[in-house]
């Protein structure tokens, strides 16, 4: 791996959250962590033992002033997170403190840490593969319980061997092409085309499930996103609160009172629910209205669903037909103010229009914004439309990165199947296993540019 200048540095950063706390700790890692840190660290022995604490006083660079009480845990060379020699100070929390104690270090040689240059660092000394260390800002990121469950099985390396995998058999199956091609002139056949064949069956059927698995692992990852749209005073903001259990949106019976979107969080089955109230969707002239509605359409194209929201008492019929023409696979209907037709008949009247449009039931909801009632439905829907992952058990792809990749390979894979099935030139078969395995190599960390690199790191915080 290529390796840069600024490699060789001692470098430091404070670990933990920024701010007031009990402790805080300042990692420092390099060839001379040991060394500098015992300039500030007097009670440090010349030769510190690997993975022991020594306690004692923190005092500035010229020995004059004591800063602090602390812990100095050890980490020897090959036996730390990074790979390198590691020490790791806890001291008392407090930006005072903390700032002081970098500044020492410092001084006394150390240089401040770039973000994620320590997860860096374990990758380029491979203590982590790329796999893993993207696997540590997921956890560090995760939101929910089975979203910090996929990352440590991430980080624990349960991806990276099925990528491996994949990996051993791509390479299995170009080696004995590859050979094919070089007894081609003998007349000998390494291997059978069926044996080839059932190989790369198997390997796309292998990366298949994999992409499969990228919209859960996304949304247990980053939440759902739901748009409400539909016309003013539908009663969007209204849900919004209802969902949410709280007056996070302003509800008038004023149209239009909504000019912006409004987010507003909720947990469903451990996952997080993002709902965006938007502007009522309709003609207007008002130039701060338009641009709310111009926001609502952007909403609901990143949106991960869209609800459409329609008034049960006010010309739901015609909203009908706007979202059946609309015709979006991510899109339910949610009637709301049912509340307002105790008898029925409305409700009846709609429920035909619905099922001569081919509507789907499970589709379609009906509450009561007001009385908070119906929503279990939907939260059932969006619990069940998450999916079950088994966190525990299951390799999930979460990173759009890996995605990108592995479809990359899959097509690589389907069109090198195709050309053994017609009996094509060994040369242009050879020519997209070699693709595939570039693309797994490049997963894995094992081939690099260090644009992507260096945009993969500078998303971690500092100090990891």
């Amino acid at each position: 791996m290529l390796f840069r200048a600024e490699d060789e540095d001692t470098i430091c950063a404070l670990s933990t959250a920024p701010g007031t706390g009990g402790i805080a700790v300042i990692r420092v890692s390099g060839t001379k962590a040991f060394e500098l840190t015992r300039q500030i660290c007097p009670f440090l022995p010349p030769k510190p033992e690997s993975h022991r604490i020594y306690y004692g006083i923190l005092r500035s660079e010229d020995r004059t002033e004591a800063i602090d009480e602390v812990l100095v845990s050890c980490f020897a060379d090959g036996r730390s997170f990074t790979g390198e020699e590691t020490t790791e100070i806890s001291c008392h929390g407090g930006q005072v403190l903390t700032t002081s104690i970098l500044k020492e270090l410092v001084k006394v040689g150390c240089r401040t840490a770039k973000r994620g240059e320590f997860t860096y660092r374990a990758f380029m000394n491979g203590r982590l593969d790329l796999v893993q260390a993207e696997s540590v800002l997921s956890l560090i990121e995760s939101q929910s319980k089975p979203s910090a469950k996929v990352a440590l099985r991430q980080l624990q390396g349960h991806l990276s061997s099925d990528f491996h995998r994949i990996e051993d058999d791509l390479v299995w199956v170009l080696a004995h092409l590859e050979a094919s091609i070089d007894f081609s002139t003998e007349g000998i056949e390494v291997v059978p085309s069926e044996k080839l064949q059932g190989r790369t069956l198997a390997l796309i059927e292998h990366v298949g499930k994999l992409i499969s698995t990228y919209r859960q692992g996304r949304l247990l990852k980053d939440g759902i996103e739901v748009a409400l749209v539909g016309r003013p005073n539908a009663g969007k903001s209204s849900l919004l609160n209802a969902f949410l259990k709280e007056d996070r949106a302003i509800v008038t019976p004023h149209a239009g009172t909504t000019r912006d979107t409004i987010e507003g969080r909720h947990t469903i089955s451990g996952v997080p629910v993002t709902f965006v109230d938007t502007a009522g969707i309709r003609e207007t002239e008002n130039e701060i209205e338009k641009i709310g509605i111009e926001r609502s359409r952007s909403a609901m194209e990143k949106a991960d669903f869209i609800f459409y929201i329609v008034d049960l008492m006010e010309d739901a019929a015609t909203e009908v037909d706007a979202f059946v023409s609309d015709g979006r696979a991510n899109s339910y209907l949610i009637v709301n103010k049912v509340d307002l037709d105790p008898a029925g008949s409305k409700q009846s009247i709609l429920k035909k229009k619905l099922t001569e449009k081919g509507v789907p039931e499970e589709r379609i909801f009906w509450v009561s914004a007001a009385q908070r009632s119906g929503l279990e439905k939907i939260e059932s829907m969006l619990s069940e439309l998450v999916g079950s992952v088994d966190s525990d058990s299951s390799n999930v792809v979460t990173q759009a990165r890996h995605l990108e990749l592995l479809q990359k390979i899959h097509s690589c894979l389907s069109t090198a199947l195709g050309l053994i099935k017609r009996d094509s030139s060994p040369e242009f078969i050879a020519f997209e296993l070699q693709e595939s395995v570039r693309a797994i190599h490049e997963l894995l960390g094992k081939e690099f540019n260090e644009q992507v690199i260096d945009r993969i790191f500078k998303e971690f915080c500092l100090g990891k």
